[in-house]
């Protein structure tokens, strides 16, 4: 790898709440920008309590974040975007990308990709009416790659500061292979920046798309650090040995389960989130799904301490 390489932790909503990007900041800190899961509008035209939360300036301090904006018409972004503006953030990400059909449905997302019109109207008062520095985010369309072909002169016309592509489509969500070629040819096109996302498992992964892309240095990835906390540090060449490697696993584990006793005093959703967070952070040992196990059958969380504490004392990497 390159010093000049970048690395992003992806937006995974469920997944990488500000509690999960605090602690992976504080224990791993391999991550040039942190993407915050994008904030909507929800009942009664206000932010969903949980989202707002996510946003806070104080939930995210010390932590390099970039908040994200899903809407899908001007007003929408509007409300979105003077929250953000009175939070003080200065740089944002536009959601041209989520792939769900509860976001699809209502125009957001890769829907909005779809419709030349309302995009055109959404980034032109973006651009004319606030000072960020904007990022966006989007994959090859709803059902047919072609959509991203004929939408890409369209988001060159602005002046963002990258372009993340995931090159799916939202049908796809994320099975089958993301299409590099796809990438290759709109990253010989691009003005600005074009940050790869999608299946970034492994060094050789990277090396192959720097085959058809020699100069690619910028990288989102998520399901990927999810399964393996240390994968940004191997990709920047940086080893540790194994007995390191599970005390900081751990520690990642025993911050987050704390911080979300601190936030949680329903034992239930505590291990709720413990279950989701486990539901990748499995992959990481070779017999990960004990644990996984362990927290699906807890009943309570002296229950899944002590298994969680037995799971450790065998517990060998992956």
């Amino acid at each position: 790898m390159s010093e000049q390489d970048s690395f992003y932790f992806a937006p995974l909503q469920g997944f990488t709440d500000f509690v999960y990007r605090r602690c992976y900041h504080e224990v791993f800190g391999s991550i040039d920008e942190y993407y915050i899961p994008y904030i909507a509008i929800g009942p009664g035209q206000k932010i969903r309590n949980s989202q707002y939360r996510d946003v806070l300036p104080e939930n995210n301090e010390n932590v390099p974040v970039v908040p994200q904006i899903l809407c899908a018409n001007v007003g929408e972004l509007k409300l979105l975007a003077d929250e953000l503006k009175l939070m003080s953030y200065t740089t944002i990400n536009l959601n041209l990308g989520c792939p769900y059909p509860m976001a699809t449905k209502r125009g957001r997302g890769t829907a909005l990709l779809e419709n030349p019109d309302q995009l055109k109207q959404v980034l032109d008062y973006l651009f004319a009416e606030y000072d960020f520095k904007v990022s966006v985010k989007f994959r090859a369309g709803l059902t047919d790659e072609s959509t991203i072909v004929k939408q890409f002169e369209l988001l060159q016309a602005y002046p963002f500061e990258k372009l993340i592509f995931h090159p799916r489509t939202a049908k796809q969500l994320y099975k089958g292979a993301a299409n590099r070629q796809l990438f290759a040819e709109l990253a010989a096109k691009s003005k600005s920046p074009l940050v790869y996302n999608g299946d970034i498992q492994s060094i050789d992964d990277l090396n192959e798309i720097r085959q058809q892309v020699p100069n690619q240095s910028e990288w989102m990835i998520g399901r990927g650090i999810l399964n393996d906390p240390f994968l940004p540090t191997k990709l920047k060449g940086e080893l540790h040995s194994d007995e390191v490697k599970l005390e900081k696993l751990i520690a990642f584990h025993n911050e987050i389960l704390k911080n979300y006793q601190v936030i949680w005093t329903d034992e239930g959703i505590v291990i709720h989130r413990m279950i989701q967070f486990w539901s990748y952070f499995q992959q990481s040992f070779m017999q990960g799904r004990k644990a996984y196990k362990v927290a699906k059958k807890a009943r309570n969380l002296d229950s899944y301490q002590s298994g969680i504490d037995s799971f450790w004392v065998n517990a060998k990497l992956e």
